[in-house]
């Protein structure tokens, strides 16, 4: 049987790369801390989450700028930030998006297996 934490950790391992989250507090603000976490990113054309696809007579519409992929232990939650680019020492030329949406993917007995998150730019 294929372990799916395995494989994604591999393809991680492959063709990730580092981001920072930035974790929303319950009051509305931004922690002031950031977590170096490994992902991999696609345009928005991705995958599509609940919410992400509206359906037009001219077609289908994403509304996200990336997807993102994050391991189990992420726990991404909507309104947090993702900094592509950053580095605390420099903080000029970075990309910021904002967590729109995060779907938990389940493997057996409903353990999450990896988290795909929709994502809208920011700056």
């Amino acid at each position: 049987m294929i372990d799916v934490k395995r494989s994604f950790k591999k393809i991680l391992r492959e063709w990730g790369h580092d981001v920072y989250i930035q974790r929303i507090l319950p009051n509305g603000n931004h922690s002031n801390q950031f977590e170096r976490v490994t992902t991999r990113q696609v345009g928005q054309s991705g995958v599509s989450n609940a919410n992400a696809v509206q359906e037009f007579p001219e077609g289908l519409y994403t509304n996200y700028d990336a997807v993102y992929y994050f391991e189990d232990h992420i726990y991404p939650k909507e309104g947090d930030r993702i900094y592509e680019n950053f580095s605390l020492k420099a903080t000029k030329n970075y990309t910021m998006f904002k967590v729109d949406a995060t779907t938990a993917v389940r493997g057996r007995q409903g353990k999450i297996n990896y988290w795909v998150v929709g994502v809208t730019r920011e700056k």
